[in-house]
């Protein structure tokens, strides 16, 4: 049990440095992007090409802030579900720190972008053809509910740094130990490693609204248990707090089910086929 912790703090502690580095990157374009929300709601006759593009710029609380401008009949669904689509929450930083290398994670964003804006249209031109956005001036939806813009540049990215790390360290330690008390091979057949259901079982992990999911994803990929199309259908499906927003807001809880069921079905689908062409 000691020699568990022991390698799993000091194999986050080899993390620290690169992740510093990629959420002081990130806090720099998150900074630069301060209207994202505002332009995406102006820009609704884009629909989900804006919304595909926009979840793919690693914005903090950017789900959200969609969901609730979804929730006042600012944001199409079709839009909505391009933005959930596309969003990775913390996979890109632990990637990077787990060392899956930079073009794997190029390839991750291009592939979800890719299934966010066929899935959007194709939502948009069948299910959600008869549900348009309002046209007049859209709220102003703040990203602040995660805190991310808070404080001093070194405060933020320190504290987002140290906040992953934690979590890196809580799903490392748990995976650590269910591998060495179950065994690696019983692990890999439990997350039907190899098996074309295991997309289904991980886009069932990502709805789960917690950015834990998204860090348990990717460290399960970058130890070999899960396929690259199953973190594709895994991500897809976590839009971390903006399930949560569809929900809290009344006026659009009555939509929140059709968008989720649409969300998880596309992400599966493209996961599924992700499977067979690239593993």
């Amino acid at each position: 049990m000691l020699a568990i912790l022991s390698e799993s703090f000091f194999d986050i502690i080899k993390t620290l440095p690169l992740l510093l580095l990629v959420y002081a990157l990130l806090y720099y374009i998150e900074n630069r992007l301060t209207n994202t929300p505002a332009l995406l709601s102006r820009a609704a006759q884009f629909g989900p090409v804006v919304g595909a593009l926009a979840g793919t710029i690693p914005q903090c609380g950017f789900s959200a802030a969609a969901a609730a401008l979804f929730s006042y009949g600012y944001l199409a669904p079709a839009t909505l579900v391009a933005v959930f689509l596309s969003t990775s929450d913390e996979a890109v930083p632990v990637l990077l720190a787990g060392g899956a290398g930079a073009k794997k994670v190029a390839l991750l964003l291009a592939v979800k972008f890719a299934l966010a804006v066929t899935g959007g249209y194709l939502l948009r031109l069948t299910v959600f053809r008869a549900h348009e956005p309002k046209t007049e001036e859209p709220l102003e939806i703040e990203m602040e509910a995660c805190g991310c813009g808070e404080g001093s540049p070194v405060a933020v990215v320190v504290w987002r740094t140290l906040k992953t790390a934690f979590f890196l360290f809580a799903v490392l330690l748990v995976l650590n130990l269910v591998i060495h008390w179950v065994g690696e091979e019983r692990v890999a057949s439990l997350l039907l490693a190899d098996s074309v259901f295991q997309p289904l079982l991980c886009a069932v992990l990502g709805l789960v609204p917690s950015c834990a999911m998204s860090v348990l994803l990717s460290e399960l990929f970058v130890s070999g248990t899960i396929s690259f199309g199953a973190l594709i259908a895994g991500l897809s499906t976590g839009a971390g707090f903006g399930y949560i927003v569809l929900f809290e807001e009344k006026e659009g809880r009555h939509r929140a089910l059709p968008v989720i069921a649409a969300t998880f079905v596309i992400a599966v689908a493209g996961g599924t086929l992700v499977q067979f062409l690239l593993g």
